[in-house]
């Protein structure tokens, strides 16, 4: 909390101006006028004097002061020994709008790994998203040159403000989602890309269409010789196809990848919750590449894993999924390579198919039932409060309904869940959100299901999840997906004693919920 801060919050909201727009929109014209009035401090300036400088400096690129003369002087008190910069990070704390502007301990840990380059000439990309940390960044590199780029009017004018007088700073007004800095070329860039917009007017045809696929196209061409890239992108840059599959091949055919680090869940919360990736391309050679995963602890990241792979074999997977990689080294994923245990592929003994895309929209009083992710419970399938869709073409939902001994394995969300479907006196079908396993004549619906809730198979299904915002398993995964095989009869004798010990644990926990009711209850009443 910072008192000032909210004491000229408090005056700008009296006056009507409240949104962050606003708010910085007001705070820029109380630096330019307050850096005017320095350039003239041999003059006394009164509180008209003071208005008409604030009109004259400010209005051709802030537009007009919402109030009037007593209100901007009242503000301009308020405001003008507060750091823009503090101020800038106090307003757009909570933004749940899509503006990022990333902790400082991430920019910290950035500026350790720049530490390494020493670069003479770099790049930071909408420098605006890294305020926090930015000045301390700069101060470190005080001896290299650095460029700073923003595509917003505002910002533009809060970095000319903080760094215009830095000898090493040049700040550049330009989009990266399109042409920019042309012929110019830099041995470090850091850019944190905008994720999953589509810019119009991009000029030139990039190979893919994203904000994020594009920044990174575009910022390995402002490489030099032995330039280093660090870009955070989300996690459809690794395994997405058709586009971005040409990306990466662009990638790898003309610069090498150095490392690729999985950063924590919630970096960029409130703005986004999406998965993020931080990738390190160089035009230098590379015959490993560096994979792991970040972690948040005390105000700071550190590495909390990583494995180093020849670069000819990340190269030879379709696709970048450093999570597949990572679970070579799951400790539970090795031991069941390693078993003596017959395996098989899903796809040998179970028809793997996705449900049926049903949008909020279309559900309504109908004929037929859906299993979605929330009808599935503690292992076990909801059939009351389920939705409905009316649909008078059975064949166009037939190859969608469930049949007895199903398996049911949720494909979206942070959750894995897990069911047997049993038949019931009603046509019902999956949603998109549910993958169906259909077992066939060798393997038993509550063996796959067993499986599914292990330790070993919770370990493979993580490493399938792939996604942005919201985690997927995609159904082909499952398909690969290898399970032990085991003799029918066995197979029944795991799932007779696992339903009895289930039976008995449910009995025992009703019965102890029970007695603590009851005993509360008598507690209670004794109070009355």
């Amino acid at each position: 909390m910072n008192i000032n801060i909210d004491l000229a919050l408090n005056k700008l909201y009296q006056i009507q101006i409240v949104t962050r727009e606003q708010l910085l929109n007001e705070m820029l014209r109380v630096k330019l006028t307050h850096k005017e009035s320095q350039l003239n401090s041999n003059i006394e300036i009164g509180k008209e004097k003071l208005f008409q400088l604030m009109k004259k400096t400010t209005e051709d690129e802030l537009g007009f002061f919402p109030a009037d003369r007593d209100d901007f002087v009242d503000i301009y008190e308020s405001l003008k020994e507060i750091d823009l910069i503090d101020f800038t990070l106090y307003i757009f704390k909570n933004d749940r709008m899509g503006t990022i502007i990333s902790q400082s301990y991430l920019t910290t840990y950035i500026r350790d790994r720049v530490q390494k380059v020493s670069p003479k000439k770099m790049l930071i990309t909408e420098a605006e998203k890294h305020l926090s940390g930015l000045k301390q960044f700069i101060k470190d590199f005080e001896r290299s040159q650095c460029t700073l780029t923003t595509q917003s009017k505002q910002m533009y004018l809060l970095l000319k403000l903080a760094f215009g007088d830095y000898l090493n700073i040049k700040i550049v007004f330009e989009t990266i989602y399109s042409d920019c800095l042309i012929s110019e070329k830099f041995d470090y860039i850091y850019s944190l890309p905008t994720f999953g917009c589509k810019p119009e007017n991009i000029g030139r045809k990039f190979i893919t269409r994203d904000s994020d696929g594009i920044a990174m196209e575009n910022m390995l061409e402002h490489l030099d010789e032995n330039g280093t890239l660090d870009i955070i992108v989300p996690a459809k840059i690794t395994f997405a196809g058709m586009d971005y599959k040409k990306l990466r091949s662009f990638i790898t055919n003309n610069y090498n990848v150095k490392s690729i680090f999985i950063l924590p869940e919630g970096t960029f919360k409130p703005a986004t919750a999406i998965k993020t990736y931080l990738f390190t391309i160089t035009k230098g050679s590379q015959d490993k590449i560096e994979i792991g995963t970040l972690k948040l602890g005390k105000e700071t990241f550190y590495v909390e894993y990583k494995k180093q792979i020849k670069t000819k074999e990340f190269l030879s997977h379709e696709d970048w999924r450093v999570e597949l990689l990572l679970s070579d080294d799951d400790e539970n994923i090795q031991k069941f390579k390693n078993s003596n245990l017959a395996k098989v592929k899903l796809k040998d003994v179970a028809e793997v198919f996705r449900g049926k895309s049903i949008l909020k929209k279309d559900t309504t009083v109908g004929n037929i039932s859906v299993v979605n992710i929330s009808n599935i419970e503690d292992g076990e399938i909801n059939y009351l409060n389920m939705d409905t869709i009316e649909e008078q073409e059975e064949r166009k939902i037939k190859r969608y309904e469930l049949m007895n001994n199903d398996v049911l394995l949720s494909c979206r969300g942070t959750a894995i869940k897990s069911a047997v479907f049993k038949s019931q006196d009603k046509l019902i079908i999956a949603s998109a959100n549910v993958i169906v396993i259909r077992p066939k004549e060798k393997i038993l619906g509550e063996y796959i299901k067993i499986f599914f809730e292990s330790p070993i198979g919770i370990a493979i299904i993580k490493s399938f999840q792939r996604g942005t915002t919201i985690m997927n398993i995609n159904h082909s995964d499952i398909m690969e997906m290898e399970i032990p095989t085991v003799q029918l009869q066995k197979q029944e004798e795991m799932i007779k004693i696992y339903n009895e010990a289930q039976c008995i644990y449910k009995t025992n926990i009703s019965e102890a919920e029970n007695r603590w009711d009851s005993i509360k209850n008598n507690i209670y009443k004794q109070l009355i």
